[in-house]
């Protein structure tokens, strides 16, 4: 390819002026006055936060719309005016460690009451035709929407708004949907789904909140006709959503937008940093070093990242096992058994958090042949040249025949049986109980779900083809159950997580009420001791 012989898109320059817009932004904000708190016990509420985030174990760009969530559910009550609920909920995330004291613009604090007044607005009209659990449910849906809206206007970036942009309108006219049921309106929101789902790597409530949007773009002015409309139709409107995120078509989208996420990613990154982008790509050879340069920088960012997660993840499952051990499996062995259990209680507490350790160690970044591949998958992202056709075959997922459905859950359920009935047995013989067996194969599941997770970082970096082997065909026929378990323990035992209820219920409230008492304390005695010296 040769410079004569290609053209850089509209649409990449678009990406190239957002990441000047910022660089703008970031002056604005520089000049403006900044929300301050006072921090003499705010240490106290950020170690609070560190050990609630790791019993409930949450990817981590998810964690500041879970607090927020937290705070809302605690302060966004009946009869309180919605505005003055904007500082304390900052305060807190200040306290929390989620936001930097002195970095948020009082105009984004003020923006923030006027987003809590708008939902407000909202849930006076869409309670008041419901009943029962309608309501409940309207209420939580929209208290979730309102934290997503909230956490979008703490870290906004014209970037990654035009970034997700791009992504999304790129997928769009390279995906091929071999499916003449779906329409084009649907296979576009599809396609958009799939990309909140997997480039930027969103939950159940965040990729909802991003669908309303989508649906209805005028949502976040707050105007009373958008208002209006969603509240009449609030239940359908949640249903649409909800029906278009678990739409049959979405597990394949995803796994398509997967194999290339990683060439956003790093195009990305070096936008942001680039400082003459236009420039580098004007001369391929002059891009191919720096989109080198950035993929080796993402690779050291995600060994980084893999250690933290691998280490969340271990203290989680370490913390959970002796808890469940101090409260059920000592008090078993004491009680019913009349004796303690020593060498499979040291192992159910020990063996988990060092097998998620070993597999971690075991996980490699990718070798330089992957990085010549993401060079050239980033070349056909910003360069349009003759003969360029790339598309992505996505075919819906064909049904099978009732034998061949009986067939393959018949290998299932026996992969099933083979895999836990085999542990059991191998467990009973090293004197393990029944109520250590059980405990052990929830930890196994789980930790297994965990380590995918902590492999699945390394192996988003890759854009190489993946062959299967017959070896690692048998392996996942006996490991997958074990995984698929882990999964479901992982998703419906946050839901149930007595440990966490337990502090946000009991714990949380009176806690984050003495830190605002004591932080009100220190303020007065502060402003008392400067009118001695007045």
């Amino acid at each position: 390819m040769s410079i004569a012989q290609f053209t850089i898109p509209v649409a990449v320059q678009r990406l190239v002026r957002s990441s000047q817009k910022d660089q703008k932004l970031k002056e604005e904000v520089a000049n403006q006055q900044k929300y301050k708190i006072t921090e003499a016990i705010s240490r106290v509420a950020f170690v609070y936060e560190k050990i609630r985030n790791a019993l409930d174990y949450k990817e981590e760009h998810l964690l500041v719309k879970t607090a927020i969530v937290r705070i809302l559910k605690r302060r966004f009550l009946p009869g309180v005016d919605p505005a003055s609920i904007a500082k304390p909920l900052v305060t807190e995330l200040i306290r929390g460690g989620y936001i930097r004291n002195n970095t948020l613009p009082e105009a984004s604090v003020e923006i923030i009451g006027k987003t809590l007044t708008k939902y407000a607005r909202f849930l006076n009209k869409a309670i008041p035709p419901l009943d029962g659990r309608a309501r409940e449910e309207t209420f939580e849906w929209s208290l979730t929407m309102l934290a997503c809206e909230i956490e979008e206007l703490l870290a906004f970036s014209y970037h990654k708004q035009a970034m997700t942009e791009f992504v999304y309108l790129t997928m769009l006219d390279r995906v091929d949907i071999l499916s003449k049921k779906i329409t084009e309106d649907e296979r576009k929101v599809q396609i958009y789904t799939a990309v909140l789902k997997s480039y930027l790597q969103y939950d159940v409530d965040l990729t909802s909140y991003h669908l309303l949007k989508f649906f209805y773009p005028d949502w976040t002015d707050g105007k009373e006709d958008t208002l209006n409309r969603v509240a009449r139709n609030s239940l359908n409107v949640r249903q649409t959503i909800l029906d278009q995120i678990k739409h049959p078509l979405q597990d394949r989208l995803v796994r398509q937008m997967k194999r290339v996420n990683i060439l956003f990613v790093i195009l990305s990154d070096w936008l942001k940093k680039s400082s003459d982008p236009m420039a580098a790509m004007q001369n391929p050879e002059k891009l191919a070093e720096d989109i080198d340069e950035a993929t080796n920088s993402k690779y050291k960012q995600i060994k980084i990242k893999l250690r933290r997660t691998s280490l969340r993840s271990i203290i989680y499952i370490f913390i959970t096992k002796m808890m469940l051990a101090l409260i059920i499996e000592l008090p078993y062995d004491y009680i019913i058994l009349g004796h303690l259990n020593t060498f499979p209680l040291a192992i159910n507490v020990v063996f988990h958090p060092l097998l998620l350790f070993i597999i971690a160690l075991a996980v490699h970044i990718p070798a330089k042949e992957n990085t010549l591949k993401i060079i050239e998958g980033i070349k056909d992202l910003v360069y349009v040249y003759e003969g360029k056709e790339i598309i992505y075959r996505v075919r819906p997922k064909i049904k099978q025949g009732w034998f061949l459905a009986f067939v393959f859950r018949t290998l299932y359920l026996a992969a099933f049986v083979i895999s836990f009935g085999g542990l059991g047995l191998i467990l009973s013989a090293f004197n393990f109980n029944w109520l250590g067996i059980l405990l052990f194969v929830v930890f196994l599941t789980l930790v297994s779900f965990f380590g995918l997770r902590v492999r699945q970082l390394a192996k988003e970096l890759v854009v190489l083809d993946r062959r299967d082997r017959l070896f690692s065909v048998i392996i996942d026929f006996f490991t997958i159950p074990i995984v698929r378990a882990g999964r479901w323990l992982s998703v419906n035992f946050s839901k149930i997580n007595v440990f966490v209820f337990f502090l946000d219920i009991i714990i949380e409230a009176p806690f984050k009420l003495i830190v605002d008492v004591f932080e009100d304390w220190f303020a007065y005695m502060r402003e008392k001791r400067e009118e001695i010296y007045d």
